[in-house]
């Protein structure tokens, strides 16, 4: 490719070939701040670049290095640099509460995002890329078990990564939406179990002695409350004289209100007579201790990977939900006890209810 130069200084050109058609491709010289040369390519002749305007180009970046200020064309070289996932990853992570589940993510990021994307340009990120990266989560092998990563965690991941991108996107940090090509993976791991009334009562009878356990299940059982919600029930978040208690919802961002029973009201008032107002009823989580007793009474012979018949502390918020259907309690109040935000999560105990059909299949007498 022959170089030519021009009348102007610092200004060449190379022949060059476009679509067949006999073409230039203009390029300026210049000495840096270092004294180095530098030769930046401008553009072609068929897209409508000419002497004159790379003349105005390079004088533009020697006006610039005069004053000290940076040229604009190395400046838009610079915003076509790489952005990589790390960069992205430190902002949204440094705004992330101090909470157990940002250590989690910051793991789940090390171990699975960071290492597919680390040299990729997040602004050129394509569909093809994204089931690329869900592929590479399909086949890759969990460290502990060296099974598959299991779907519910490949989800989990995946909106990890969505919910980077997102935040990147709130911010400028990125241009590129890559997040619609990240689709969820199809997963039937609902949770069937929910325990009997039998199962209530051992539950109870195996941990009267234990005042902590005790008042955990109590609450998980009368109230429906998750894991964070209960733990984080206050002294003053209890009410006697309308017997009501009002819970933290977390994974919705709410509060919403409980009722109290006889049993869990005597309970309550025994176990904050002496704290202060301000102070939490439960000071450390018992957690582990909840998941060896329901381990040791319920799945003694349930695969650990059997997620739908596995008893685990959601399951007593499952066991609310699912008698106050057997009982007939109406759809749209277990919503309202449960504080679901759409009305589908409540659904799945309607099968449990009086009026689901059972009994006319029953009485069809085939």
């Amino acid at each position: 490719m022959a170089r030519h130069t021009t009348n102007l200084t610092g200004v060449i050109y190379r022949d060059s070939i476009t679509n067949e058609k006999a073409d230039k491709t203009y390029y300026i010289r210049y000495k840096d701040e270092n004294n180095m040369t530098v030769e930046l390519k401008i553009g072609k002749y068929s897209e409508g670049v000419r002497e004159a305007y790379c003349n105005a180009k390079r004088n533009e970046i020697l006006t610039k290095q005069r004053i000290g200020e940076e040229p604009p064309i190395i400046a838009q070289r610079k915003k076509r640099e790489i952005l990589s996932i790390q960069t992205l990853a430190d902002e949204y992570f440094s705004h992330r509460a101090e909470k157990e589940t940002k250590i989690n993510d910051e793991f789940s990021y090390k171990a699975h995002i960071l290492p597919f994307f680390k040299f990729y340009d997040l602004n050129r990120i394509s569909k093809n890329d994204i089931l690329k990266f869900t592929n590479h989560l399909k086949e890759k092998q969990n460290l502990n078990t060296k099974k598959p990563i299991a779907p519910k965690t490949i989800n989990n991941i995946l909106n990890l990564l969505k919910a980077i991108i997102k935040y990147s996107l709130k911010n400028d940090l990125i241009r590129n939406d890559f997040t619609k090509y990240i689709n969820l993976l199809d997963i039937d791991n609902a949770r069937e179990r929910f325990l009997s009334k039998e199962e209530i009562e051992i539950l109870y009878d195996k941990t009267k002695k234990d005042e902590v356990a005790y008042l955990f299940f109590k609450l998980a059982l009368s109230t429906g409350g998750r894991l964070s919600t209960i733990l984080n029930i206050h002294k003053k978040d209890i009410d006697f004289t309308h017997n009501l208690i009002t819970l933290k919802d977390f994974k919705n961002n709410s509060t919403y209100k409980a009722f109290l029973t006889k049993d869990l009201k005597e309970l309550l008032i025994s176990k904050i007579q002496n704290i202060s107002l301000n102070d939490k009823i439960f000071k450390s989580n018992p957690g582990k201790r909840l998941r060896t007793i329901l381990d040791d009474l319920f799945n003694m012979e349930i695969y650990k990977d059997d997620r739908k018949n596995k008893v685990v502390i959601h399951t007593l918020r499952h066991t609310f939900a699912s008698h106050l259907a057997i009982n007939g309690t109406p759809i749209f109040t277990i919503q309202k006890l449960m504080n679901h935000k759409d009305i589908k999560m409540t659904l799945r105990y309607a099968k449990l209810s009086p009026d689901s059909g059972r009994e006319a299949v029953e009485n069809l007498g085939v």
